[in-house]
């Protein structure tokens, strides 16, 4: 079966487009150093959080699959990235337009990004199919459950919200589908798929709905007196 001539982007990601995604995320952990909460936090928490959001998606991908020392620790590029997203909120940050579409659609492409080099590179290490989708789903959440963990809240994936989880799922699962016809076409159609779905999902509201309970069961029944 002949095959679709795509650049595939997952497999040789041109460095830009890495920090691209690298700032976008770290923008995201840091700004939400600086909301309002019940805890203020200082320089230096705010730049761990830009750096579990910036960075956390690939080490994460790295030390599943024995890439070591993460690929984010052998370039200096990805590290000068973060600090300078760090810096960019501390001076505009009230400026930034979080919740306008430019930075929705570059949050969506990070998202489908992260799952789809973190799939590619589990394929290219031998995984099976299942385990290139766990890769690519670990590397795209987990800096985000981190940051929550780390500012004492309930991961957001794990309640009833917009679908991201999913989408990364999603999105892996695409390119793994499509990787053996055409790698480039796989990593196109999982970016695009990702980035089409936030929007969809934002645009009507879409939420996941809460796991009926057990019958019988009792709130925080596993919870001492």
């Amino acid at each position: 079966m002949p095959t679709i001539d795509v650049p595939n982007i997952a497999a040789n990601t041109p460095l830009w487009l890495a920090l691209v995604t690298t700032f976008v995320a770290a923008v995201s952990g840091a700004i939400l150093g600086r909301q309002p909460g019940k805890v203020s936090y200082d320089i230096v928490g705010v730049t761990v959080f830009a750096f579990v959001l910036g960075l956390g998606g690939g080490i994460t991908r790295d030390v599943l699959l024995g890439n070591l020392p993460p690929l984010a620790l052998r370039s200096p590029w990805y590290v000068v990235t973060v600090l300078g997203a760090v810096v960019t909120v501390l001076i505009i940050g009230r400026w930034i337009p979080v919740d306008s579409w430019t930075f929705i659609l570059l949050d969506a492409l990070a998202l489908g990004l992260y799952a789809v080099i973190a799939a590619q590179l589990a394929v290219e290490f031998g995984l099976p199919d299942i385990g290139a989708i766990t890769v690519g789903f670990l590397a795209a959440v987990t800096g985000g459950v981190l940051v929550s963990l780390l500012r004492g809240e309930t991961p957001q994936i794990l309640l009833p919200s917009q679908p991201y989880a999913l989408l990364a799922v999603m999105g892996a699962t695409i390119y793994v589908l499509l990787d053996a016809y055409s790698g480039g076409l796989a990593a196109f159609a999982c970016l695009a798929s990702v980035i089409v779905l936030r929007f969809v999902t934002l645009k009507w509201d879409l939420r996941t709905r809460s796991v009926r309970p057990l019958p019988g069961a009792k709130p925080d029944a596993t919870e001492g007196d």
